[in-house]
């Protein structure tokens, strides 16, 4: 029986079309890269834009001990805080502002920024879980306030310290420090959250549970507002005293009194400009796929 010899086959010389097949394929590969990076949104520098800018130094020193989480201000004493503190931040144009918090001791949350998302940012995960010795230290938070506005080259600056608590001190030295920063050149304004009369402090326990803080004795903890504390803090900082509610928490009233202050005027900030390239790669990948789509479809007919 005779065969047939396969060498005519393969040595009969291919298309253009024949040697091709593989291009649809590498040129979806190539689109798909494409599409990878469209969603990465990539960008160009555009510019440099130099400016000088004008403003106050503003630290707020915020109580996050647990007596900030009682309810008479609603949700609660420190949910309001961050929600005016957000609505101030809003309204402040070219001033720097930092975060102090502080409970039974304090630290620097926020160093001075101008980079306002970021303020908000960590405002927003304040909690009173952040500091784990439990107390109000008024006159220790004012110190390391004072402290993160820098050392010497910021004292000819307009600085401000904005103390938020319900002013339960159990320190004893907050007057004397308060002076003594006043006495450098700082405006210590306060708020005082909370009411007079006082309520008790929710918790969960274990089981998740609400329920309120007692003490030894198992009495319910009541905590009320030390407005007479805060408003000598206020006086000894040459500033004011305002006191929360729940229609508003008193900012508004101290940024027109911060706004009033002498402007500082900053070194020059660079402004990255960046101008949005995504379309560039999408129209690439859009032009192999139709490409691919008549190279095929042509192909299959």
């Amino acid at each position: 029986m005779t065969l047939s010899d396969t060498w005519m086959l393969e040595n009969t010389p291919k298309t253009l079309r024949q040697r091709l097949t593989w291009l649809p394929m590498l040129l979806r590969c190539i689109a798909f890269v494409l599409l990878v990076i469209v969603m990465c949104r990539p960008q160009t520098r555009n510019a440099w834009d130099e400016r000088s800018v004008e403003g106050i130094d503003i630290m707020l020193s915020m109580d996050v001990s647990t007596s900030m989480l009682a309810e008479d201000l609603k949700p609660n004493r420190i949910s309001r805080a961050k929600q005016s503190i957000n609505q101030l931040i809003n309204q402040l144009q070219g001033d720097r502002i930092g975060l102090v918090v502080f409970a039974g001791t304090s630290f620097v949350q926020l160093p001075i920024t101008s980079d306002y998302s970021a303020a908000k940012t960590f405002i927003d995960v304040i909690t009173p879980e952040m500091i784990t010795t439990q107390g109000t230290a008024i006159g220790e938070s004012l110190q390391t306030a004072f402290s993160a506005f820098g050392q010497d080259e910021n004292k000819k600056r307009s600085r401000s310290i904005v103390l938020i608590s319900d002013g339960e001190d159990n320190e004893e030295d907050a007057l004397k420090i308060a002076k003594d920063i006043a006495a450098e050149g700082v405006v210590i304004n306060t708020i005082g959250l909370g009411l007079g009369e006082g309520s008790p402090i929710p918790i969960k326990n274990r089981n998740g549970q609400t329920e309120y803080k007692r003490d030894r004795l198992g009495n319910i903890v009541v905590t009320k507002l030390n407005e007479e504390l805060l408003k000598q803090i206020a006086e000894k900082g040459n500033g004011i005293y305002i006191r929360a509610n729940n229609s508003s928490i008193g900012l508004e009233h101290i940024l027109a009194r911060i706004n009033k202050m002498e402007k500082n005027e900053y070194e020059a900030l660079a402004y990255k400009n960046y101008e949005s390239r995504f379309y560039i790669p999408a129209i690439a990948a859009l032009l192999l796929l139709l490409m691919e789509y008549f190279i095929f479809e042509r192909k299959n007919k």
